[in-house]
């Protein structure tokens, strides 16, 4: 299917070479070729490693040829870096094609020849190759070929250089055509190539492939031949997909910092240099950037989510320890910088961390599985028009977790929230947009607690105090877990690896320190939540017992900027083997809270009162001084807080305390807007003091 290794993995269908797809680009061939001028055109085709730049390349060969074109290959491999061996290798590949075997005709003189019925196809595959070449390829060769009936396809990893899209002739001549992974019909039509592959196997290779073509032809050639793909056969597609990633690197220093973007997915030249403990030169960073494989955002570098699927499981099979070290050492990295972090911020390192640790979730999967390495797009809020497929799921939901008379319950539950807090429902979506999995969760506080009155009373007495339940919007700090619910005829997945993908994902609502709290009934449930630190207590009655499963509260309570601490446990593998839970792991740690900034700004103008305070601060000695540093905080005198944290906080405790309505004026802000942003203000101060 083309000259070089990675075509070659089409070849052992039948004895015709197969080729699906890259319709766009084989048109755009034939439209010139339809051209009745033939203007001398540029096809800059590229993309990363392994995602059939050559395969394409070999498909225009044949449809050039097919057209009656002469079609001339190069690999840039082997062009040299002098104009004369590249001239050389050129007289040689049309020689070849036009069978002459003299060299007494320049290649240059054949190609002046051309016109729009006698027209010539130059092929460059890997043509980043051609760098020290390029000045000359650009203002030289090209420049000698004619005007008409000639394209010349060049492919590559990177985008091709500025001067090519800026130069005043050829840049009309440019056409780009960077290459993306198989759609689903392409990667659905591949595989029905080979026919023997059920649909559980089909379903699998396209969500461990991605539509990556090298990947996708390397997991349908193994599944052909062994007819169940195991474990080491998928060890092995990664790392031969790992090996072609990795060949594009041409320093020897970029390959710690693509391991370290396998475990922390973004990262930028600092965060990179502290991992490495070592620093990352800015030349470095920048030829990192240009790694087909890796792409930039505003957070740093991000691997292309199914090359960094295969480097981390290569990764992992080789060096396990290695593995768990960096990890341990990254968490500790950004632990730190987790605690000082503005909201924005803040819930990108939370996921980060989180990823750091899904390997220490993996002792119950019965449950959730967190080994899943998804794809899936992130989880976003349910719309309305979502409301039939959410039922749906609920239904089967119903089906194996509770009693067939609280079916009703839960639907009409289920409906109410979302018209009145749909943002406690969020949803897994495939790729096309079909719901097939939801967690629903209820932040609680006076008003939402009405809603979970009404419908699970029996599981709110068991969780909460009245208190609790009655306490403020911009006071709650607690979330109530009510189910998790997924399909189980995904393609290529379980529906325990989707509910684990879930769980995962919505753990990262107590990274702003929060506590999340259920009453559960599955034992495999209780087995999985347990292992990654929740407490579990009896409930006081049995009214919550599911049959004969008894039920009991389960709870995590990561307040007091105890997330950070929570993460480290689960990744200290003497913590984990020694059964020691996370609460007795932080229960030593002394920090201010919410709570206890609240009340000791709400004493602000009492500095007598302010003693207890200062006690818990070094080189304080009584009131008056702590009252004149929290001053100094609030007016911007003491680096320690934002402008705006220092204008919420100053406004609604010194010059309008008592008065939150002229606190939010003052503010420009409305009073739901103005707790919101004063809640996250205290959270701030709190890990400040």
């Amino acid at each position: 299917m083309g000259n070089s290794g990675e075509s070659r993995y089409d070849s052992y269908f039948g004895q015709g070479k197969r080729f699906v797809g890259r319709i766009q680009e084989l048109n755009m061939l034939n439209h010139w070729f339809a051209d009745s001028v033939a203007p001398l055109t540029i096809f800059s085709v590229t993309g990363m490693g392994g995602i059939g730049k050559s395969s394409l390349l070999s498909e225009m060969m044949a449809v050039s040829r097919n057209r009656g074109a002469t079609a001339i290959w190069m690999d840039g491999r082997f062009c040299g870096s002098t104009p004369s061996v590249f001239l050389d290798y050129l007289s040689s590949a049309v020689g070849l094609e036009t069978m002459e075997r003299g060299g007494d005709c320049p290649p240059l003189s054949r190609l002046r020849t051309a016109s729009a019925r006698n027209r010539y196809v130059i092929a460059v595959d890997n043509y980043e190759e051609l760098v020290l070449l390029e000045s000359w390829f650009l203002e030289v060769f090209v420049n000698k070929i004619p005007a008409n009936g000639v394209i010349i396809i060049l492919a590559s990893r990177p985008e091709p250089a500025s001067t090519w899209r800026t130069h005043p002739r050829l840049q009309q001549c440019l056409v780009q055509l960077p290459l993306q992974h198989f759609t689903d019909e392409e990667v659905t039509n591949y595989i029905a190539g080979v026919g023997t592959l059920n649909r559980h196997m089909a379903g699998k290779i396209a969500r461990m492939t991605d539509g990556h073509p090298l990947g996708l032809a390397l997991a349908v050639e193994a599944a052909d031949q062994h007819c169940n793909i195991r474990l080491r056969e998928w060890a092995e597609l990664s790392h031969m997909v790992s090996a072609r990633l990795l060949h594009e690197l041409t320093l020897p220093s970029l390959q710690p910092m693509v391991e370290v973007l396998t475990l922390l997915e973004t990262a930028n030249q600092e965060l990179l240099s502290s991992v490495l403990q070592t620093e990352v030169t800015l030349q470095e960073y920048q030829v990192l950037k240009r790694m087909s494989f890796i792409r930039s955002d505003p957070s740093g570098v991000v691997l292309h989510d199914l090359a960094r699927l295969h480097l981390l499981r290569d990764f992992r099979q080789r060096e396990p320890q290695r593995v768990q070290a960096m990890r341990v050492r990254i968490a500790g990295i950004l632990r730190p910088l987790h605690e000082k972090a503005e909201p924005h911020e803040r819930n990108q390192i939370t996921r980060k961390m989180l990823l750091l640790c899904q390997e220490s979730m993996l002792q119950h999967r019965k449950y959730a599985d967190v080994s899943a390495d998804s794809l899936f797009s992130p989880m976003e809020a349910m719309r309305m028009e979502d409301m039939p497929a959410l039922q749906q799921l609920l239904w089967q939901w119903c089906q194996y977790s509770v009693e067939p008379w609280q079916a009703p319950l839960y639907r009409d539950f289920l409906d109410e929230l979302a018209r009145r807090y749909p943002e406690g429902i969020v949803v897994m979506r495939d790729k096309s947009g079909e719901p097939i999995a939801m967690f629903i969760t209820v932040f609680l506080h006076r008003e939402s607690s009405e809603i979970l009155l009404k419908y699970f009373p029996d599981e709110m007495q068991e969780c909460f105090t009245f208190d609790e339940m009655k306490c403020d919007p911009d006071q709650a700090d607690t979330h109530y877990a009510v189910l998790v619910a997924a399909r189980d005829d995904v393609p290529g997945y379980k529906r325990e690896e989707l509910v684990g993908y879930m769980a995962l994902d919505r753990l990262s609502l107590l990274g702003d320190g929060a506590r999340v709290m259920l009453v559960a009934t599955n034992p495999n449930l209780k087995l999985f939540l347990q292992s990654i630190g929740f407490q579990m207590r009896k409930t006081r009655t049995r009214v919550c017992d599911l049959y004969d499963e008894q039920a009991d509260v389960m709870e995590l309570d990561l307040r007091k900027e105890k997330f950070g601490d929570w993460v480290m446990s689960l990744l200290n593998t003497e913590t984990l083997a020694s059964g020691t839970s996370h609460s007795t792991a932080v229960k030593e740690r002394m920090s201010w809270t919410e709570t206890d900034v609240r009340k000791m700004l709400s004493l602000l103008h009492s500095p007598g009162e302010l003693q207890p305070y200062a006690e818990r601060m070094n080189a304080m000695e009584n009131g008056i001084q702590f009252q004149i540093y929290v001053l100094d905080l609030l007016e911007g005198r003491t680096h320690g807080i934002c402008q705006q944290d220092q204008m919420l906080l100053y406004a609604a405790y010194w010059t309008h305390a008592g008065n939150p309505t002229a606190a939010a004026q003052v503010c420009s802000m409305s009073r739901a807007t103005f707790y919101r942003h004063l809640r996250a203000a205290l959270k701030r101060l709190a890990r400040v003091l």
